[in-house]
Order: structure tokens, then C-alpha cells, then sequence
């Protein structure tokens, strides 16, 4: 009894935490509210693997991205991922270097525009027009040759478990997992990775249901939740009670 006990108590506890971002619609040309996740572990640097079956438009030269990426500080947490001929791949601070308005994502013949002050950036992020005098911010972008490309952020104070994928539509998060008999669920939202606040999550249990649960009893299947993040990045795990 005692056993059984102590087994089900060590169970308790954070099952699985995830990194969530959007990416932007618009001039990104990938429609409003697409979300992705990916699982994340300890670690220093975070390596985001963006797979062209979810952002399809990397296929293309010239195309471009602007997405959010967990753990950055809020003021400057959007990049925009460019591919240009020749299979080079740039990834930059999506913060103009002027007045801190985000840039939108590339366009051929005009580069990464500030759409407040018109400056101007190359898809490498070198500054070509004013008012703007520095360049944006750099990352390394690695291209796999083939379906992916990945982009690193250095002490970000975690690392990537697994590939960036699409998760979710129309303003809300798919979350899937394993349960087990006699175990309840709950999900918590955070701004940081370690620390800082977390707020219990509200979820439904089908996509456009009604957000009003906040626990779930396992029952050793597997379950989908959908929840409606107030931000554009953060993490999410998953309890275990």
C-alpha cells in the first residue's frame, strides 16, 4: 500500500513543458492565428528546427516569416527567417534599430521595411535606408540542405526537444497527451521559462468549445485540450496532480 503510494506520488508534478509562439499573418503572408509549439528541456541555447511542411513558404526564394520566440524579451521577441537565392537563410531581430517598431517580413525589391518610419534592411539585417543607422540583430541560421532550416538563440536558458510544428488555428493551442487512471491535469501559462509568474489555464475539450475547465481527470487514454494564449510567445506545461 505504502508502495503504491509513494509510486503515485512521484508521478505528481510538471509532465511536460512547451514552448508556444504565433506567427504573424498579413505581410507574412501565412493567414492569421497559426500557432506552433515545441517541447523544451534544460539547457543554454535554444535551436528552433522550422521544417518547410509547417512554413511551406521557405521553399521559395525571397520568401519570408515573422514569428515570436519564447524567452526573448518582449520588447524585441519577433524574427524574421528569409530565404534568398542560392539556399542562403538569414535570421534577424524583427526591432528596427530606430524606434523599436517591428519590421515586416521581406519583400523582393524592398527588403525588411519599418512600416512606422520607413527604414529599410536587407534580409541579412543591414541597414539601407534611414532613419534607422544600425543594423538589426543577427542569429545563425543553418540550412539541412534538403526540408529545414534551424535558427539558434544563445542563452536563452533552455534548449529545443523537439521541432518547431503547427499546432493549432483560429486563436487557440492544441495540446495532446497521455493520461493516466486516477491522475488530474491542468495546465499552466508563463512569460519565462524558469520563474516569474504562471497563471492556471482555462481550456475546452473540442476547438471551438466553451474555455471554462481548468482540471481534467486521466483516465489512461489520450486527450486534446485547446487553450487561447493571452501572448504571442511563452511556455506551457502540463500538470500532474
Amino acid at each position: 500500500m505504502m508502495m503504491a503510494m509513494k509510486r503515485q506520488m512521484n508521478r505528481r508534478g510538471a509532465l511536460r513543458t512547451l514552448a508556444f509562439a504565433s506567427v504573424c499573418g498579413g505581410a507574412c503572408g501565412v493567414g492569421p492565428g497559426r500557432w506552433f509549439v515545441s517541447g523544451v528541456q534544460a539547457g543554454e541555447t535554444a535551436v528552433f528546427r522550422m521544417s518547410f511542411d509547417d512554413f511551406s513558404q521557405l521553399k521559395n526564394s525571397y520568401a519570408s516569416v515573422r514569428l515570436n520566440v519564447p524567452g526573448i524579451p518582449s520588447s524585441s521577441s519577433q524574427i524574421v527567417v528569409t530565404r534568398m537565392p542560392g539556399n542562403q537563410f538569414y535570421a534577424v531581430s524583427a526591432k528596427c534599430t530606430h524606434k523599436g517598431v517591428a519590421v515586416n517580413a521581406f519583400k523582393k525589391g524592398v527588403g525588411l521595411r519599418c512600416p512606422a518610419h520607413g527604414s529599410q534592411f536587407e534580409a541579412n539585417g543591414k541597414v539601407v535606408k534611414s532613419p534607422a543607422r544600425s543594423s538589426l540583430k543577427s542569429y545563425k541560421a543553418t540550412y539541412n540542405g534538403s526540408d529545414a532550416v534551424s535558427v539558434e538563440f544563445p542563452n536563452l536558458g533552455y534548449s529545443v526537444a523537439t521541432e518547431f510544428v503547427e499546432a493549432g488555428a483560429g486563436g487557440r493551442v492544441k495540446l495532446e497527451f497521455k493520461t493516466l487512471s486516477g491522475m488530474d491535469y491542468s495546465v499552466q501559462v508563463r512569460g519565462t521559462v524558469n520563474g516569474g509568474e504562471s497563471a492556471k489555464a482555462k481550456f475546452s475539450l473540442s476547438p471551438g468549445g466553451s474555455l471554462n475547465k481548468t482540471s481534467i481527470g486521466g483516465n489512461g487514454n489520450t486527450v486534446s485540450l485547446y487553450i487561447a494564449p493571452t501572448q504571442e510567445a511563452g511556455f506551457i506545461t502540463i500538470m500532474r496532480e
